[in-house]
């Protein structure tokens, strides 16, 4: 089928889904500026609250409601000073909630811990910084919230711990003796994977997966990967050619299992394999290509045992794909794509690009979409959006990218620029026909397309749906819609 008719078909079977207003909330504590910059939201389910804030630049606006929609209270807190940019998690105890933010540079930290019986809020820096550490990603569980760094030049990653409190501790693990390789197996630092190093500036290459999301290619084609499992959280690693490592951390007694499960070994006239991994319940996901090969096989985590494996020559039909293979826009304001034909094209494209693959369930199984990303350049030749550590530049307000991947994953799948095929599977793995079903975010994405101008948008997961929200400028209020499965 023409791919221009696949998304005329998408479209109009989309006017079947239609989205559920939820909450209209007047803008009321507004300062100097009508329109809020940046809205994001908490949801705390043990107390079955949620809190939506607003940021005008001036003050941080707080909301605070049942899940049942009745309002808790409300206020507005001058916040930390301005160079804290960026919202990275919370805890969550008797009612409280506290934000915690970093600075642009992600040496400085700091905490608002917001009380909303006493309408008060208190706001703390903390007295450390990151001299000789880079900071990778935060993990938030209840009343406890987590940073994990590496040390320059080694193989030490670090926690630092915060209770709700604000207190903080640190504790270390040394992997120095443990052997790394790259993609030639040369022995390196777990530093050298974790960061990216360009023009002198270091930090942090690590990317946060929610797993109910139906993340796309851009997200998980990062090398460097951190996955929100609550009272988990687990790092992966793909930058090397024999191995993904897999660190998983336990909370709150904060312990650290390091696994390493084999990659597919094939090489071509002495070029290494593109190559990356995707976890999805307790299974790994590993694909590798090459311009002539690809290898995707689908292992348990724990025992290693192979439950599915694909061989893909540029020379076969791609017979598990339930989709054409779409190539998306080449620029990042571009909506272009067209369908290749051939599966030499497919091939030559994800070795060449940053190799990816992602897993959601379906009714009958689940749908993998295997593919390629390359980074896009805006007319400035600056990165556009690279994972976490690289948001949209000149965007206003508190940036919440890191603190919430849901709206973050949203927000790639919206603007997707990869190569790539869809493919259906059932439970076991045997490849079915059929039609690729819509996912949540294709319902979203429709009204976000006919409400382009929308302003403050944030996206979260409340119970089980997904809560859509963004200010009205013609009631000035900032409006929730419910969006199900």
């Amino acid at each position: 089928m023409n791919l221009k008719l696949i998304v005329f078909s998408f479209l109009i079977s989309a006017n079947v889904f239609s989205q559920e207003p939820l909450l209209s909330i007047k803008n009321d504590l507004k300062t100097r500026r009508k329109a809020p910059n940046e809205a994001f939201a908490v949801v705390d389910e043990e107390n079955k609250t949620f809190a939506i804030f607003l940021d005008d630049d001036k003050t941080l606006n707080g909301y605070l409601y049942s899940q049942n929609l009745e309002p808790l209270g409300k206020f507005a807190s001058n916040g930390l000073p301005k160079l804290y940019t960026e919202i990275i998690g919370n805890t969550l105890e008797n009612g409280q909630i506290r934000l915690f933010l970093k600075n642009q540079n992600n040496r400085n930290f700091g905490s608002i811990l917001f009380d909303f019986d006493r309408n008060a809020s208190v706001e703390t820096e903390y007295n450390f910084k990151l001299d000789h550490e880079i900071y990778l990603q935060s993990h938030s569980n209840k009343n406890k919230f987590y940073i994990l760094t590496v040390s320059r030049r080694s193989s030490q990653l670090n926690v630092y711990v915060f209770d709700h409190g604000g207190k903080f501790n640190k504790k270390s693990f040394d992997f120095n003796d443990r052997f790394f390789g790259d993609r030639k197996n040369n022995r390196v630092k777990l530093d050298e994977f974790l960061t990216e190093r360009e023009q002198f500036v270091t930090q942090g290459a690590v990317v946060k997966i929610e797993e109910t999301n139906p993340n796309d290619i851009s997200i998980t084609s990062n090398s460097c990967k951190i996955y929100d499992r609550n009272e988990k959280f687990i790092l992966t690693i793909d930058g090397g050619m024999l191995y993904t490592y897999i660190f998983e951390f336990t909370v709150p007694d904060l312990s650290v299992n390091l696994k390493a499960v084999e990659k597919e070994q094939f090489s071509s006239d002495g070029f290494t394999p593109a190559s990356n991994s995707y976890l999805y319940e307790d299974k790994i996901y590993q694909i590798s290509g090459l311009k002539d090969t690809l290898v995707f096989t689908v292992k348990n985590i724990d025992t290693k045992e192979e439950i599915k494996k694909i061989s893909l020559s540029k020379n076969e039909e791609i017979t598990f794909k339930n989709s054409p293979i779409i190539q998306e826009g080449t620029s990042f304001f571009s909506e272009e794509f067209r369908e290749l034909d051939k599966t030499s094209q497919f091939l030559r494209k994800i070795s060449s690009e940053d190799i990816g693959v992602a897993v959601i369930s379906t009714n009958n199984g689940y749908q993998i979409t295997m593919g390629g990303n390359k980074e896009i350049t805006n007319n400035y030749g600056g990165p556009m959006m690279s994972g976490f550590g690289g948001v949209i530049p000149n965007v206003p307000g508190t940036t919440s990218f890191s603190f919430n991947p849901v709206f973050y994953s949203f927000n790639s799948y919206k603007h997707n620029k990869s190569i790539r095929i869809e493919c259906l599977f059932d439970i076991n793995f045997v490849h079915h026909g059929g039609r690729v079903p819509q996912n949540i975010f294709d319902k979203i994405k429709i009204y976000t397309l006919r409400h382009p101008k929308a302003r403050a948008e944030n996206l979260f997961k409340m119970n089980d749906y997904f809560v859509y929200g963004k200010y009205n400028e013609e009631t000035d209020a900032y409006e929730l819609f419910k969006f199900s499965e």
